[in-house]
């Protein structure tokens, strides 16, 4: 067996001070400027690969463009697979979004070495093998070059497109270690390329300890087995020779160090102007910074060859690299009126109408009737998110953002009453950004794709469906803040099941009922309109539900 090789940083060993990008573009359309000044160039909004006369064509999936020709590129090659912790973004986030791949290139000497960046976000060890950035990577990876992999944040997600095995060995088919050995490792192999390792960031835990799934250790739930993700990498690192960077022990022992929640947040993305819609899964640019620091130096302390790569007397990331992004609008709300400011794509009988918002899968989704749709019949309301064969989805409830389709009412602040209805599922898929059922929010916005919008609501519905009876079964955002921490105590939704959704106001208190489960919540819902609130339903990402007896009543 050839010499293990195994690169653990300690947090000791990483200086939190900085540095700024000098990183070419990959492409300039669209690009979201985080501020930062460049050491070489003066674009302050580069965050591709340091492709030289790339051919790149968009492909407006998960904010990521497709590369099919890497063009010439000088030195040696550092190609770069994994997911969004490593992509490139074009935000419009109040600190945009930031893939420490994209940062790579300020510690290398660019007369030497070039970062070939082919990550994507949302993409899984799997799921990659199906994009062209892939065959990118086969086509042009040769003897010499360079591959850091990064991968784990979706290979965990309860989905067959994307979920691999934590538990079987490099040579079992499914398993993680079979995807990154068989698809990147042994693929650098062939070629006489050298592989490199990376385990996963860990996920931001506020007020949390840093264990199970933040760090990637997850439980069993409907058929996914779960197991450590990270252990699996430092493994497979040992059976095949192969340098580990370990990013989640660095990431877990930085952020355990420091002293408070603001503290951590100074490495992640934030969605809008204010602090609680901090993602906690994604970078800024300066957390990128510290994080591609945190590489160059495990890899050049493990590589001689690497280590003549690397930029002389290179200097750790300071954090007054991170400012807010020039381009960031806080937004203004613009009231719905009547009828007519009604959406033209979605007819509906007043006092109800309809709409698509938010993080909704992007503009050229919200008119296609295969992925929303809502159809009012005999006293019945029929909503679908995501196409009907459950092939395509859209839409989402997550941590920094949400995307719904809604059927709902405008009706006074100060106005009492309860919204209920009966909810036949047709189909839903076991995904936990999935959700159907009663919300009572603040805002809404007719036919608009934002994803900054994550105003405070209540919803009486399920989320977290994927992990089985483990679910919520009501939530709310407040602040940017999502909370679903309510879990439901009964079986998991099911295409068949026919369950009762309510949600009664009575002043600032939201009571809600799904099936047998009930909740408290006390909100107040006038931060963005101090006159209305807006009650109603809603479908998110890919299920098919039938609403019956619906009543609104005082």
């Amino acid at each position: 067996m050839k010499k293990i090789k195994l690169a653990l940083l300690s947090l000791a060993a990483v200086a939190l001070v900085g540095f700024v990008s000098c990183q070419k573009a990959q492409s300039s359309a669209g690009a979201a400027s985080s501020g930062s000044s460049s050491a070489s160039s003066s674009s302050g909004s580069s965050q591709g690969s340091a492709l030289d006369a790339a051919t790149v064509a968009n492909e407006k999936v998960e904010n990521v463009a497709a590369i099919t020709d890497i063009g010439k590129v000088k030195g040696t090659r550092i190609f770069v697979v994994g997911d969004s912790t490593l992509s490139a973004f074009h935000d419009p986030y109040y600190y945009p979004r930031y893939g420490y791949g994209t940062k790579l290139q300020d510690y290398l000497d660019s007369k030497k070495a070039t970062v070939v960046n082919l990550a994507m976000s949302g993409r899984s060890s799997k799921s990659f093998l199906t994009e062209a950035n892939y065959q990118t990577l086969v086509k042009n990876i040769k003897k010499g070059d360079y591959l850091i992999i990064g991968f784990g944040h979706n290979d965990e997600k309860n989905e067959s497109g994307r979920y691999t095995n934590p538990n079987g060995s490099k040579d079992e088919a499914g398993s993680f270690k079979n995807s990154l050995y068989v698809n990147y490792v042994k693929l650098a192999q062939d070629k006489k390329a050298t592989p490199i390792l990376c385990t996963p960031i860990v996920r931001r835990a506020p007020g949390k300890k840093y264990e199970g799934s933040v760090v990637h250790v997850t439980k069993d739930a409907q058929g996914f087995p779960g197991g450590d993700y990270p252990k699996a990498i430092r493994e497979l690192g040992q059976e095949t020779g192969t340098l580990v960077v370990d990013l989640t022990q660095i990431t877990k022992d930085r952020y355990e160090k420091l002293a408070d929640d603001k503290e951590t947040a100074k490495f992640h993305a934030q969605l809008t102007f204010k602090a609680a819609s901090t993602d906690n899964t994604h970078l800024n640019t300066y957390g990128a910074s510290v994080i591609a620091f945190d590489v160059i130096n495990a890899v050049k302390a493990a590589n001689p060859k690497f280590a003549k790569l690397v930029r002389e007397n290179i200097q750790a990331p300071t954090e007054d690299i991170l400012v807010k992004n020039p381009d960031y609008v806080i937004p203004k709300y613009s009231e719905f009126i009547a009828k007519e400011d009604a959406s033209p794509l979605r007819p509906t009988t007043a006092p109800w109408y309809g709409t698509v918002f938010g993080d909704c899968g992007g503009e050229e989704k919200l008119a296609d009737p295969e992925l929303y749709e809502i159809k009012e019949d005999g006293g019945k309301v029929i909503m679908h998110s995501g196409s009907l064969d459950g092939s395509k989805s859209v839409g989402k409830i997550a941590n920094a953002s949400d995307g719904i389709q809604f059927y709902f009412q405008k009706l006074p602040i100060n106005k009492d009453f309860t919204l209920k209805a009966k909810a036949k599922i047709i189909s839903v898929a076991k995904n936990n950004q999935v959700s159907f059922g009663i919300m009572v929010r603040d805002d809404v916005y007719i036919d608009k794709y934002d994803n900054s919008i994550n105003s405070s609501y209540v919803a009486a519905g399920p989320l977290k469906i994927a992990n089985g009876d483990d679910y919520s079964s009501s939530w709310q955002r407040v602040d940017g803040n999502l909370n679903e921490t309510h879990n439901a105590g009964q079986p998991a939704p099911a295409a068949g099941q026919t369950v009762e959704i309510s949600i009664t106001k009575k002043g600032n208190v939201y009571t809600t009922k799904y099936g047998k489960d009930t909740a408290e919540y006390t909100v107040d819902l006038k931060d963005v309109d101090s006159k209305n609130i807006y009650a109603g339903l809603y479908t998110v990402r890919c299920c098919n539900v039938e609403f019956s007896d619906i009543s609104l009543t005082e």
